[in-house]
Formats: C-alpha cells, structure tokens, sequence
C-alpha cells in the first residue's frame, strides 16, 4: 500500500481548525465555569447617623458583587468636607444566608457618645477587619453585643 502525501494547503488548514477547536474550547470552558467571582458590585446604603451637631455622620453600606455569596460591611465616618474613611469592615460569607442583600445585613449599632467618638455594637463572634481607633478625626470604639441586648 502507497502512503498519501498530505499537501501543504490541508496541512495548514489543519493546523488552524485545531487550533481554532483548542482555543474555543479554552474560552468556552472559562467563561461558563470559571469560579472568579464578577466584578460587578451594588453597594447598598443601611444606615445613617449624623452627630450631635450634625457635622459628622457615620454610614453603614453592604456591598454585593455579582458571582459571590460573600457580603461586604463597611462603616464609614466623614464630615463632607473629604472623602469618608472606612473604620469598620467585615465580609461574611454563606452564614448569613441566601436571602436577598438587605435581609442578609449585618445588624450593627451605631452610636455617637460626643461630636468625635463613635460606638460601633457588633454581634458577638463577628471581628472588624479593622482595629478600633482614630478614623477620620473620629475615635472609634468597637464593643461586641451581649446576649440579652445591644
């Protein structure tokens, strides 16, 4: 039996649907099953506490990114004059639930106890990302919420 040459023309025709078929592959496969998280992310407004005066405030928002179950809470605290800095932040997880974003929120309370001293009551077991201390000219103190009340 004779061996039949393959002509350059099919040979690079060849190469090209392979590589078109890989590559495709490649794209299909990452896109549908990639387990990177979407960039796209709400961020929800929950609560706003102005000072005594009403010169200060501190905000609490949620953040949800899509292609996450993971929500982000922040506290931040400012006077409008500059941009507000974040002085409490935790992520959680699935332990919340699947309910939507604001069912999920995280129950803080803030307190202002002065025009530059800020009380944050988190749930007990829950840990700031960030220390207690001066954000923003405020000081911040954080305390954990007993078992009968805040």
């Amino acid at each position: 039996m004779q061996a039949r040459s393959i002509s350059a023309r099919s040979a690079v025709f060849l190469v090209v649907a392979l590589g078109v078929a890989v590559f495709g592959g490649m794209f299909f496969f990452h896109h549908f099953f990639a387990t990177t998280p979407s960039a796209e992310c709400e961020v929800y407004p929950l609560q706003l506490m102005l000072s005594p005066s009403g010169r200060r405030q501190a905000r609490q928002e949620q953040e949800a990114c899509g292609g996450s179950e993971e929500v982000r809470t922040r506290v931040l605290v400012g006077d409008g004059s500059a941009a507000p800095v974040t002085a409490f932040e935790v992520v959680s997880s699935k332990a919340l639930g699947s309910m939507s974003v604001g069912q999920r929120a995280l129950p803080l309370t803030l307190r202002w106890q002065g025009e530059d001293r800020l009380l944050i009551i988190h749930p007990a077991g829950v840990a700031s990302q960030l220390p207690a201390g001066s954000y923003g000219g405020v000081e911040v103190r954080l305390q954990a919420a007993t078992a009968g009340g805040r």
